[in-house]
């Protein structure tokens, strides 16, 4: 059988692959995208060429926190799924598509994709968990290749890359994915996890790496590309304002021209962030060091809005609702549980939040998106944390 690089020659007039990965709400028809990550593969020399990877929120509840990690807190300030199609649909475009269960992945992207009227072909990709027939997980512990952050967008897609030069004896016919996204407004703006991660840092080397972006580009959209890579963890260090100088020059932009694109990606932060109409602690910290980082005024930066209950002022027989499961210290609190501490602390638990029949609501993340909550937001009731709840009923 012809080796994985000899077989390369079948899909010559291909010049890149993508693999892509997608961390989900669900695995249903409405259920949503929560963080994407596309790799490119050059198709001749096999080597990772650029990566792409942001957390996207979902405008709903994010579902199974406790496998894919993404909290509704993390996707507060992430862009929707609009605001990065046209920079992910470029990458995809002309690419032949690559990932463990394809199907899945190509079908939620098709999805999102659909919801904006955008037309995504996916071709006729390479799915590795057919070729290998083991989860991710075993069939990189098979070839060596590690995966020390398995259910991350970006750690899965870099363990398929690896896994898609290592273990195909070889290469299918592939058709490049077609992906319209002319009609949609294109924006550099992401929200990578490494970035609300205190352990995470970034990579020089992909932030001075060359990146894929349609002829249409402007210099204006490449400098703000790299902006966003160097934002990893919020802080713009000595070698990548060096790094940034450089591609100024480069790139011939004028000092007012980097000034508007620096307060334009800051608008567009804050943008997101009031979204949902709140700003919490989390997103207020966030801003405030993106506008430094940029030398911005931080008096722009929103006050964060006062939606939490101060518990000590919870009266006896206030009604009570609860969404979401909780673990603390340890223990798992569901609504069952919670309950009770309700009902001994002398509450009254209800089971939906309405105008008149509800006095407050209790959330394993005050930030979540669920129906609950935002039904809470939309008529003022304060919501607060489950650890909250639980100090207050002296758990």
């Amino acid at each position: 059988m012809r080796s994985f690089r000899s077989g390369l020659s079948r899909t010559s007039e291909v010049d890149r692959f993508v693999v892509i990965d997608c961390e989900t709400t669900g695995l249903g028809q409405h259920d949503r995208v929560v963080e994407v990550a596309a790799v490119t593969v050059d198709s001749r020399s096999l080597d990772v060429v650029d990566e792409f990877d942001t957390l996207i929120n979902p405008q709903r509840d994010v579902g199974p926190v406790d496998i894919h990690g993404v909290s509704a807190s993390m996707v507060e300030a992430a862009p929707t799924f609009e605001e990065v199609g046209a920079m992910l649909g470029s990458k995809l475009d002309g690419a032949v598509l690559v990932a463990h269960n394809l199907r899945f992945d190509s079908r939620m992207l098709g999805r999102e994709f659909e919801r904006l009227d955008s037309k995504f072909d996916e071709g006729e990709g390479i799915c590795t968990l057919a070729a290998t027939q083991e989860k991710l997980i075993h069939a990189c512990t098979r070839y060596g290749i590690d995966l020390s952050h398995q259910h991350r967008a970006l750690a899965d897609a870099r363990a398929t890359a690896a896994l898609l030069v290592r273990c195909l004896d070889s290469a299918p016919n592939g058709i490049p994915a077609a992906v319209d996204t002319a009609h949609l407004s294109l924006s550099p703006r992401t929200l990578r996890r490494d970035a609300l991660d205190s352990s995470g840092s970034s990579d020089l080397q992909r932030v001075i790496s060359s990146a894929y972006f349609p002829t249409s580009d402007s210099a204006l959209l490449e400098y703000l590309d790299m902006l966003d890579w160097v934002l990893d963890d919020l802080v713009i260090d000595e070698r990548e304002r060096r790094s940034m100088t450089a591609l100024i020059h480069e790139l011939g932009l004028s000092a007012d021209a980097v000034a508007r694109a620096h307060e334009n990606y800051f608008s567009a932060l804050v943008s997101a962030a009031q979204r949902d109409g709140i700003i919490t602690e989390q997103e207020n910290d966030l801003m405030s060091r993106v506008a430094a980082a940029l030398g911005l005024d931080v008096a722009h930066v929103p006050e964060v809005s006062a939606t939490s209950a101060d518990v000590n002022a919870i009266q006896a027989g206030a009604r009570v609702c609860f969404t979401g499961t909780a673990v603390v210290a340890g223990t798992s609190y569901g609504r069952t549980e919670l309950e009770a501490c309700a009902a001994s602390a002398g509450l009254q638990p209800v089971s939906a939040v309405t105008k008149k029949g509800c006095d407050l609501l209790v959330a394993a993340d005050p930030s979540s998106m669920s129906g609950k909550a935002k039904k809470a937001r939309e008529w003022g009731l304060p919501v607060i944390s489950v650890e909250q709840f639980l100090d207050f009923c002296g758990v």
